[in-house]
């Protein structure tokens, strides 16, 4: 028997990433799941804006700057999706908001990047905490499954979120609107130009400053407001939020105007194993002691205590 609860136990732990998926998934908001752009206070647009997805507030009911039809005070902003304005459909989405909020926020952690500084990082599936920094993003981060389908990426942020301008985050290959969570204790802010991808689940506010995208993933903010400034008078690039099944964005670009941003090495974060990695060597690691065990046995006739 104490055979059998080792090897059940080297199971748990190698199976621990295919587990974490029903936990951190699209499929976790449930009818938050449809939308882009979700806030508790108000959505405020101020330029040209395109949002591909549901849009909407609850408790609050306010929501500037978008086109006629959506319910929204008159603007530049597009909304290709259901507007819902402090009504029933939009309080659902916020209570499942919370829920995937607060599991996501006790996943136990696989990895911690200490610094605070994701840049220069490619880091492979699990749950990973992050620290205050000045900018959580001065440059790339490279985010990889390594081909293995249902990866989960999961953030936790103990306060802000804060992307300097032109940053990005190379996902080319993986699908983050399903697979990539930025769980946010306070608020989050995307630099001009940011080119950012995943799901913000903040507790307070989003703010995207002028250019910053997250074009596979969505802005959902518990109680505050998400603020769209609208597009870069230099780069010419609008806020854009699509929370549609998508392909990652080209390494080195933010997959809009071809921006290159240096800064691949020395982003200030520590050095972080794979959970995948360290899982399967001390599930390897045990399943080589109760081997080593058994044989001793066989020649000595002891008990296994370990096994």
């Amino acid at each position: 028997m104490k055979i059998l609860g080792t090897a059940l136990a080297v199971l748990s732990l190698s199976m621990f990433g295919a587990a974490l998926a029903p936990l951190a998934s699209a499929d976790s908001l449930n009818t938050a799941d449809s939308f882009a752009v979700l806030a508790g206070t108000t959505v405020t647009n101020v330029d040209a804006t395109i949002i591909t997805g549901d849009l909407g507030v609850s408790p609050g009911s306010a929501c500037t700057g978008f086109v006629a039809g959506t319910g929204c005070t008159l603007g530049a902003g597009i909304v290709n999706g259901t507007v819902d304005l402090g009504n029933a459909v939009a309080l659902q989405a916020q209570k499942d908001l919370s829920t995937a909020y607060s599991t996501e926020s006790l996943l136990p952690s696989t990895g911690a990047i200490t610094g605070g500084n994701l840049t220069g990082l490619t880091l492979g599936p699990g749950v990973y905490t992050v620290g205050a920094a000045t900018s959580n993003l001065t440059g790339m981060l490279t985010l990889t499954d390594h081909g293995v389908a249902g990866s989960i990426f999961v953030f936790q942020f103990s306060s802000t979120l804060i992307t300097s301008p032109n940053s990005l985050i190379d996902v080319a290959g993986l699908s983050p609107s399903d697979s990539v969570f930025w769980v946010v204790g306070s608020s989050a802010t995307l630099g001009n130009n940011s080119a950012f991808d995943g799901n913000i689940l903040a507790l307070t506010g989003i703010t995207f400053d002028p250019g910053a995208t997250d074009l596979c993933g969505r802005a959902l903010a518990r109680n505050g407001e998400v603020t769209f400034a609208g597009q870069d008078p230099t780069s010419k690039i609008e806020n854009q939020v699509d929370s549609t099944d998508c392909s990652g964005n080209l390494a080195g670009s933010n997959g809009l105007n071809g921006i290159t941003v240096a800064g691949t090495g020395g982003g200030g974060g520590t050095s972080v194993p794979e959970p995948g990695t360290w899982q399967l060597s001390l599930a390897g690691a045990l399943s080589i002691l109760c081997l080593s065990a058994l044989r001793r046995h066989k020649q000595n006739s002891r008990s296994l205590d370990f096994c």
